[in-house]
């Protein structure tokens, strides 16, 4: 494969300089030198594939097929260069790139054009890359439209306005598909959380379902490596996971969502189920509350609650036993709001202690271990929560889109680089140049 040769000669002052000094000065040589040679390597490749198809300049050979065609005639065969004309990048990582454009003419109908738009993959009027517009969004996805473009002009040194980032998140953010194949044989867990999006005054759903594939220990410290499989918002559970009626998982970890609840009973008959126990014994204040209980009474009955769940000395029976008496305990006294709360729970509370094995095995500890709260999909909740806290209200497909790109941005780097087509080079194809610095004494 043909290579080009860049020589960079450049000069840099050699006066007493402290080492923030210099790192600002070279930190300046990399902003300028990046866009110097790319805007070199551009031209020098356009002016390789000349040589190569049309011959060395001022020599009359004969010519093979060119590896382009004429837009006029549809020609393969008879050009001559014709100059260049400007064209600018305004917009990449390496901050604004002009270069020229090699020109043609064909001799079979007089047309003039520049084959090498569509071999850069430059769209007409095109003036930023698309690497430059998945950095962006990158940033966009982790704060705020207007803050990503401040950071942009800090780090590449380019300005960029809210409104294009915005466009290319919502452009990109379309075509974000989860594989829900990554739930078959793994334990699934759904939550939703509220943002301020649509009509509704206090926002709309939305709904997410997160696949835990494996569990391992780094560092000392358990790592899950997790894919979204469905994502949905301002919509029903049915509507969100009605892909996920064709697999089969392993598991199925929520908590208490009536809906929720109800289509899961309704699509996976068959697979077991456990409510999170973290938030049945935190929400357990909200149903007391509305059967008169203030703090201090409710947190008696959450404390009883936590006691038989967690108590590891408790044989499941016992724990069922002691919960069974629990609600009825909460009938006797007139607690019903408590009482039915935990009574539908109840079936769902006990299943990570009889069906322990199975999930995800544990390499320290050397056994197979059982989720019993949604916890892992709660991280990635408060992410987005985060993200969508901007002091405004979203649109319901802005709001999608960009979560949805988020989303595969975090776990799934195959379809980010998929949607920007973003193609991976072998190391191997670039060369290591040795750079010697050469000292030349100063004027007298």
């Amino acid at each position: 494969m043909p290579k080009v040769e860049i020589h960079l000669d450049f000069s840099v002052p050699s006066d007493k300089l402290d080492v923030n000094q210099i790192v600002a000065l070279f930190q300046e040589v990399q902003a300028q030198v990046g866009s110097a040679l790319m805007a070199c390597y551009l031209e020098a490749v356009q002016d390789l594939v000349l040589d190569q198809g049309l011959g060395p300049k001022w020599v009359d050979v004969p010519q093979d097929e060119a590896p382009w065609v004429c837009p006029q005639c549809q020609s393969r065969q008879g050009f001559k260069r014709r100059g260049s004309r400007p064209r600018v990048l305004r917009k990449t990582s390496l901050g604004r790139v002009p270069f020229k454009l090699r020109q043609v003419t064909c001799c079979h109908c007089d047309e003039t054009f520049s084959p090498f738009s569509g071999w850069f993959g430059l769209e007409p009027y095109q003036v930023s890359t698309t690497e430059f517009q998945a950095q962006a969004v990158k940033v966009a996805c982790q704060t705020s439209y207007a803050r990503s473009v401040e950071h942009i002009h800090a780090l590449a040194h380019v300005k960029v306005s809210a409104t294009a980032v915005h466009s290319w998140a919502q452009g990109k953010g379309t075509q974000v598909a989860f594989d829900v194949e990554q739930a078959n044989g793994h334990p699934l867990l759904l939550d939703s959380t509220k943002v301020r999006a649509g009509g509704k005054k206090r926002g709309c759903r939305l709904n997410l379902g997160l696949s835990i594939q494996r569990r391992r220990w780094v560092n000392g410290r358990r790592q899950l490596k997790v894919y979204p499989v469905c994502f949905g918002a301002d919509e029903s559970w049915s509507k969100t996971g009605q892909t996920l009626a064709e697999v089969h998982p392993a598991r199925l970890v929520f908590d208490g969502d009536d809906g929720l609840i109800t289509w899961l009973k309704d699509t996976f008959p068959d697979v077991l189920k456990q409510r999170g126990v973290w938030h049945l014994v935190t929400q357990l204040y909200w149903p007391l509350w509305e059967d008169g209980l203030n703090k201090t009474e409710g947190k008696v009955w959450m404390g009883r609650l936590g006691k038989m769940i967690y108590h590891p000395e408790y044989a499941v029976q016992r724990s069922r036993t002691e919960l069974e008496g629990l609600i009825t305990q909460l009938r006797r006294e007139g607690l019903s709001n408590a009482a039915g709360y935990l009574e539908a729970a109840a079936p769902y509370v006990l299943t990570y202690r009889e069906h322990p094995d199975g999930m995800f095995f544990d390499e320290q500890r050397l056994e197979s271990c059982a989720i019993s709260s949604t916890s892992p999909l709660e991280r990635q909740i408060r992410e987005i929560n985060r993200r969508t806290d901007v002091g405004t209200r979203w649109g319901v497909p802005g709001v999608r889109n960009l979560i949805g790109l988020d989303l595969v941005r975090r776990f799934d780097p195959e379809q980010w680089q998929t949607i920007w087509y973003l193609p991976q080079r072998d190391p191997a194809d670039f060369s290591i140049v040795k750079l010697q610095a050469r000292v030349e004494a100063a004027p007298r």
